[in-house]
């Protein structure tokens, strides 16, 4: 019956497999070899564990406290000398042999996730004591996941590799691995052009662990092709690989040349199981000779019920003894006996086998391993295995025998008494210990184990036993023997086995039974057969050695271990190196923040810019291109001109003049030149800033000092000249710089002697100057003030500028005379203070006298008026603004009759100030505004606010912000929150729950930082594309919904969405910095734990550079990363402004974005994607609302006129489509057609038609870019319109001034061209009002509030205006113009303004500077008194509406105006700005 299921076994085996009539096939897996058990044995089976394991829980607890630390042990009872004892009976082969086959039959890989059971390391230790680490590290061992829960059922490890010695770690364990191991002809092993086994070109995973002697992963691909990837570890395990490796193809070498086969795989199976056999027979050689012979039973055929598995005392104990007969060196031999190198240390070799082999040849290292003495059974221990046995990165040398003591309690390994007593061999008690070691050892042992011998560990109590008899003690020979008698008896295709279906003869048999070691090597050109005196020389004993191959270590010099032992990091712990991907995204900002500032600076340098004048200027010498250092704005390039009728130099810059130096003022002028430079020149000018210039060319700087020597000698001037290095001339270089700070300490000083004058009232007196404030006093009077200050004087530009006026105007040629009293063409300290206190502390009759001699040119003491209405025109001039002749003279007429003067011609001073008597307290008010040291010449009141008040306030203006803003702050406050749970969710998951995946142990917080800021960012991006749905947005406006959703802050929605994100994407990136830097410093076997289904096990070390680039998820990253930096920076203010295509182009990149992350996510390193969970329902919603615009964008709409308005503003009026619906202050989109701008280039205009109009019209001001395109289409093409192009218009698309209808009171504001939005809502208001529409009926009073540098600044609006005042029949319009030109109302000059104004609109009913009934003021609106105001006037009103359009400061203001707003009234501000 066995038999005919053995027959049906092979037969399906065969078929499945596919291999017909071949050479019966022998698995990879170890799978099917037992019949009757078809996993025994098999790769990834469980250890076997005879007697009971030993867990502290009795189930599998990692919980070693009870026992001591295994560096004690190592340390106490075991010694690492220079030079080790070598053994008698044993070379070297054997216990590389030992391993060799081990790797055949165990390969225990970490469990993952990592279990960490690393050995404590005390401070006082020889080797570790000074690392900052205090625990070496070690990982616990794969094991059944179904075992260690209970103490009945404890833990059982896995073995990774097949438990038969069937030569897995030759030809793999998976038919895959073998295939690409095959050369595919004559049933060979892949070789390479020498015979050598060929490279790893496929990138099989071999085991590659670190090189700690360079702590460096070796390259897998130059790795040479073997069964098992741990063939590198040491050049004994490499030279045996290449041996059977050579051996393999030696055999299929010779059954093709008998001519038995059939096709490339019989051979190949038939040289594999031959090759198999003779290791198995090598292998019972080398146990034999290790253990008695009688040990070890006659072979009795194949048994079904032995079970193959490993025992666990084997894997736990017993392969470690073999660590003591390991030596230091490795014998590298020439024929004879001759030493071919002899300081090649074990400790500089590991996993670094392959180079130090190739470097000699494996046959010289297997020729000196066959004869070199193996190390002495005993408790000295090699230094390579003592204390620079190999480890993972973060701690590259370890102690081998406390690994091997630590492995021993993670298998669960019983004491040693337990094990003999299930021998039934005879405890170890405390006499017998003291009987079989010396005194300190036994000592030592005592101590160790407090006094418990039943606590002695197997691995230790057997080597201890081991010493003392000089061999391999009892237990573990009995633990040996068994383990091979397992596996000989239960391997059904056992080479002695005559019924395994191989199809062997019995004279194949007896050839495998007389094969040797020493036969494999001779066959293989290693040539040993002079070793030995006898033929049978058995290479692992030294017996019949010869004696001239007979050695010592005394023979050689023992070379150090090399490589520095890495301590210094772990990854498992806060790393200390800075991730590297923050510095790349920084770099990659600024490179692209360049490359935006030079595109900028480059067009305004392009031909276009450039003013044209600048290089053909026939007033300035052509003396090349002429640098001034120390400019104001740094350095720029000039041109000098020579003015010989004014005696002025000239400084042009882009064609202006941009400083004027007059040579009348001064007799002499101080040139300084460079003796080490001489391409730099320094002129001197005297109480002035100096001019530091830096020319082309010698012969230039020659050319220009000869004609500033003509010019002075024409202007008398005489040059003083020195020569001093460019250091000492830019130290001492007094430049525009230098000078501006000194005037501002000037100013400053000015405003605090002032300050310091009123408080001791002194200055000023019944409106008389007093002795104290009188400015002729002594120069000791001004304590405060620097000499440097003192000694400075103002020139008539820096005066014209304090007062925020042009050298040139009349205010200043009228002013300047009479502050210069002593008339040497500057202001001194004294003079300008003097003028000052009488402008800010002087009585009306003082300042009017002032003014009153400024503008008397004949000096005859009256004013005529003819020189009335010069001073009204200069004071006009001042702020741009004009006034007709004839309104002129009216406005003088009746201010003269209004004091019953009107008959005069000619004024005196007593009868000017009876004119000016209505307005004495605001001209007594009155000062003068000064830039540079202060808002104003009079210092301001201290207002005493208490805390409490100033708290309360506070108070009532968060309420006030909560109540306006109500929905906004809940929706954030959702948002936020939904952010926040879905960060901290992953967080937490990742930090706490998720320690079966090896995330938390391998990654640390890094990782949870990642996948939480991914979370967000998942939630947050599609999020973007609800907000860009314009057309549903402006839809749900006119809906229900818009009173629950603040439809009005989707601007403001898209900017916290995009800080928000922008914030866990630098989360993100920085996690991942961190989570690099770890994962590169990761193990091969933690990175195929960590990403198993990218990082194939035995793949060698992680890479920044393969992590980036290797994987889908990385190179998604990194272009997902540059397009979001790119985009971010491209929509700051400044690109917005400066280079808006590169904002428009780069938000064309969002759709590009999205699909990134949907790749990002599908390279599945960590989890399964989600986001296109995120994204689905937002991408329907854009897509759907994109095509609305698709649809209107394909209309070409044709202008009907174009005009170009002042103030750079150009309007276009175009069809209104007959589809075309839209309410008052909404906008659209607008692209020119064939206009070199591109078709795709939109950008956003309010509609300034009103919605009962039959066109649409757009108000644009022309700034750069595609703005000055469209002007200059429109001035090209205004003598043939035709040609103007047609429009796209996408819209139209709603904002918060459509609404303006659901408040009583509307207040609007707007700033320069931000009033676009309200021309269209005043037309329609004015048009709803006068034809009685109901819509209106809930509005009932419109404030305007506009306010503009100057009255002509918008002169189209004004237009507006004036026909909406002519069209409110129901006095719905309030409209006050605030013209910001105009200094403070405080100013004396302003204050004039004001009485002219007032005096015209009293006799004409509408402003002197707009022509309308609309009032204007002078200076920036005050928007908290002017909304009391309001308020006040509307007391039964409880919601005001403030809509806002311009800079984003006045939006701030009124915001913050509306929020001081107390009572039960509140003002709702919705602000736009551009």
């Amino acid at each position: 019956m066995k038999i005919l299921s053995f027959t049906l076994i092979t037969f399906f085996i065969g078929f499945a497999s596919g291999h017909g009539g071949d050479y019966p096939y022998v698995s990879y897996n170890g799978m099917y070899n037992n019949p009757s058990n078809l996993h025994w044995g098999t790769a990834g089976s469980t250890l076997s564990q005879p007697v009971r394991p030993h867990y502290k829980d009795g189930a599998g607890s990692a919980d070693f406290t009870d026992l001591p630390s295994p560096r004690d042990l190592s340390l106490d009872l075991f010694t690492e000398e220079e030079s080790v004892p070598l053994s008698e009976k044993y070379t070297a082969l054997l216990p590389y042999f030992m391993e060799f086959l081990e790797h055949d039959l165990l390969n225990l890989r970490p469990t993952c996730p990592p279990e960490d059971i690393s050995i404590s390391i005390k401070k006082s230790d020889p080797l570790y004591g000074n690392n900052t680490h205090s625990r070496m590290p070690l990982d616990r061992i794969q094991y059944d996941r179904n075992s260690g829960m209970w103490a009945d059922f404890p833990r059982k490890q896995l073995n990774s590799a097949t438990s038969w010695i069937d030569g897995s770690q030759i030809y793999g364990i998976s038919k895959g691995w073998a295939d690409i191991l095959r050369s595919g002809t004559g049933g060979k092993l892949k070789t390479d052009e020498s015979g050598n086994p060929a490279k790893n070109t496929w990138g099989v995973p071999m085991s590659s662990a670190l090189k700690p002697h360079t702590c460096k992963y070796p390259d897998i691909k130059q790795l040479h092709l073997f069964g098992d990837g741990r063939s590198n570890e040491n050049p004994g395990i490499y030279a045996l690989h290449w041996l059977f490796f050579k051996e393999h193809n030696k055999i299929a070498g010779e059954l093709a040349r008998k001519g038995s086969y059939q096709n490339d795989k019989w051979l190949f199976d038939k040289s594999r199981y031959l090759t198999i056999a003779k290791l198995q027979k090598i292998s019972l050689d080398a146990v034999k000779a290790v253990i008695d012979p009688e040990t070890l039973l006659e072979y009795r055929g194949y048994n079904a019920s032995a079970d193959p598995a490993i025992n666990f005392l084997y894997a736990g104990a017993v392969k470690y003894f073999f660590l003591t007969m390991i030596p230091d060196i490795i014998y590298i031999s020439n024929a004879n006996c001759s030493l071919k190198e002899s300081d090649i240390r074990l400790c500089n070799t590991y996993w670094d086998a392959q180079k130090v082999v190739e470097r000699f040849g494996p046959e010289a290292f297997l020729r000196g391993l066959a004869y070199q003495p193996a190390a002495k059974v005993d408790l000295h221990i090699v230094n390579d295995i003592r204390s620079n046995f190999y480890g993972p990165m973060h701690w590259t040398r370890r102690d081998g025998i406390a690994v091997a003591i630590q492995r021993g309690r993670d298998l669960g390994v019983p004491p040693l008494n337990t094990v003999l007593r299930h021998y039934d061999l005879p405890a170890i008690t405390w006499e017998v210990w003291r009987d079989k070691l010396n005194t300190e050892t036994y000592e030592a042992l005592k101590s160790l184990y407090e006094d418990d011998e039943e606590k002695v560990e197997l691995y230790i109590g057997g080597m201890l036993l081991s010493q003392a008899e000089e061999r391999m003690t009892e237990v573990f020979r009995l633990i040996l023997a068994e383990q091979i008698y397992k596996l000989r008896e239960g391997d059904r295709y056992w080479f002695e086995n005559e019924n395994n279906g191989m199809g062997c003869t019995k004279e194949e048999i007896e050839e495998i039974r007389a094969t040797t070691l020493k036969d494999i090597l001779i066959r293989n050109e290693v040539d040993i057969s002079d070793l030995h005196d006898d033929d049978d020389g058995n290479v692992f004993l030294l017996s019949g050695l010869v004696d001239d191959c007979k050695l010592d270590n005394s023979a050689f010099n023992l070379s150090e271990c090399e490589g520095d032992m890495l301590l210094h990091y772990d990854y498992n712990t806060t790393p200390y190196a800075v991730p590297l991907l923050v510095p790349v995204f920084l770099i990659f900002t600024m490179v692209l923040t360049v490359a935006l500032t030079r595109t900028v600076h480059a067009r305004s340098k392009s031909p276009k810019n450039v003013v044209q004048d600048e290089d053909i200027d026939p007033e300035a010498l052509n003396l090349g291109k002429i640098t001034e250092l120390g400019a104001k704005e740094g350095i720029r390039t000039v041109k000098l001109c020579f003015d010989e009728t004014a005696e002025a130099l000239n400084i042009k810059s882009k064609g202006k003049v941009v400083r004027s130096i007059s040579f009348k003022k001064f007799t002499n002028l101080p040139l300084v030149t460079c003796s080490n430079n001489r391409l730099v020149l320094l002129i001197c000018i005297p109480k002035e800033y100096d001019i530091l210039l830096k020319f082309g060319s010698v012969r230039k700087k020659e050319l220009a000092l000869e004609e500033l020597t003509n010019f002075c000698t024409g202007a008398s001037v005489e040059i003083e000249t020195q020569q001093l290095t460019e250091k000492q001339i830019i130290n001492m270089a007094k430049t525009e710089k230098h000078r501006q700070h000194l005037v501002n300490t000037f100013l400053s000083s000015v405003f605090a002697e002032m300050m310091q004058a009123e408080n001791s009232n002194g200055v000023v007196e019944n409106g008389h100057q007093s002795q104290r404030g009188s400015m002729d006093s002594n120069k000791s009077d001004l304590k405060g003030v620097g000499s440097h200050v003192l000694e400075c004087e103002l020139s008539r530009s820096e005066f014209a500028s304090a007062l925020g006026l042009r050298p040139d105007q009349e205010f200043v040629e009228k002013v300047f005379p009479l502050v210069d009293k002593d008339n040497n063409g500057s202001i001194s300290f004294r003079e300008f203070l003097s003028f000052m206190i009488v402008y800010s502390t002087g009585s009306s009759d003082d300042k009017l006298k002032l003014i009153f001699n400024m503008y008397d040119y004949d000096k005859n003491g009256s004013l005529h008026v003819d020189e009335i209405k010069q001073m009204i025109t200069s004071m006009l001039q001042m702020v741009s603004a004009s006034i007709d002749s004839e309104e002129l003279s009216r406005l003088i007429q009746s201010l003269l009759e209004q004091a019953n003067l009107g008959e005069k011609d000619e004024l005196t001073f007593e009868e000017f100030r009876t004119v000016m008597a209505a307005y004495r307290k605001d001209i007594e008010k009155a000062n003068l505004a000064v830039q540079g040291g202060g808002k104003s010449a009079k210092p301001a009141q201290k207002n005493k606010v208490f805390t409490a008040m100033r708290s309360q306030a506070r108070g009532r203006e968060i309420k006030r912000l909560i109540e306006n803003h109500r929905l906004e702050i809940f929706y954030s406050l959702v948002f936020s929150g939904i952010v926040l749970v879905l960060f901290f969710e992953r967080f937490i998951t990742y930090s706490k729950y998720k320690d079966h995946t090896g995330y938390p142990q391998l990654l640390g917080y890094s990782l949870s930082l990642t996948r939480g800021s991914a979370a967000v960012l998942m939630f947050t991006f599609p999020l973007f594309l609800v907000l860009m749905c314009k057309n549903t947005i402006t839809h749900l406006r006119g809906t229900f919904i818009k009173r629950y959703i603040p439809l009005d802050a989707n601007r403001a929605a898209h900017i916290y969405l995009g800080c928000v994100t922008l914030i866990f994407i630098l989360i993100h990136c920085i996690g991942h910095g961190y989570n690099f830097y770890m994962i590169t410093t990761l193990s091969p076997d933690h990175l195929s734990c960590l990403m198993p289904r990218t990082w194939l096990d035995g793949t060698g070390q992680a890479t920044i550079v393969g992590l980036l680039f290797g994987t889908i998820t990385g190179i998604t990253g990194i272009l997902l990363v540059l397009a979001l930096l790119t985009m971010y920076i491209c929509a700051t203010q400044y690109a917005r402004r400066y280079l808006h295509r590169w904002f428009w182009n780069t938000h064309q990149l969002y759709p590009l974005v999205l699909g990134l992350m949907v790749l990002h996510g599908a390279g599945r390193l960590l989890q399964e994607p989600t986001f296109h969970f995120y994204l689905a329902g937002p991408a329907i919603l854009f897509t759907l609302d994109k095509l609305i615009s698709v649809s209107r964008k394909k209309r070409e709409i044709p202008l009907i006129e174009a005009k170009i308005l002042p103030s750079e503003v150009t309007n276009l009026v175009f069809k209104r489509p007959v589809d075309f619906h839209y309410l008052a202050g909404q906008y659209v989109n607008i692209a020119l057609v064939n206009s070199g701008t591109g078709r795709d280039e939109y950008h956003p205009f309010t509609l300034t038609s009103a919605p009962h109009e039959d066109y649409l019209s757009v108000h644009i001001r022309t700034c750069k870019g595609w703005t000055k395109v469209l002007r200059d289409l429109v001035i090209k093409n205004q003598k043939n319109p035709e040609k103007n192009p047609n429009l796209f218009v996408d819209g139209p698309f709603g904002e918060a001034h459509q609404d303006y209808s659901n408040y009583e009171v509307v207040i609007l504001v707007g700033g320069g061209i931000g009033v676009t939005p309200f021309a269209s809502i005043l037309k329609d208001l004015v048009h709803k009002a006068s034809s009685m529409q109901t819509s209106l009926s809930k509005v009932k009073k419109v404030y305007f509030l506009w306010s503009t540098r100057t009255q002509k600044q918008f002169e189209w609006l004004l237009d507006i205006i004036g026909k909406c005042e002519k069209e409110d029949t129901r006095n719905l319009l309030d409209t006050h113009i605030f013209i910001t030109r105009f200094y403070e109302k405080s100013d004396l000059r302003t204050t004039m303004l004001y009485i002219c104004e007032r005096q015209f609109q009293g006799i004409s009913n509408r402003s002197l500077f707009t022509g309308l009934k609309a009032v204007t003021h002078f200076g920036r609106p005050n928007f908290s008194s002017i909304f009391n105001h309001i308020a006040l006037t509307h007391e039964e009103v409880r919601k005001f509406g403030v809509f806002v359009c311009g800079p984003g400061t006045m939006s701030d203001a009124v915001k913050l105006a509306c929020s001081k707003i107390t009572g039960k009234q509140s003002f709702v501000a919705y602000a736009e700005n551009f």
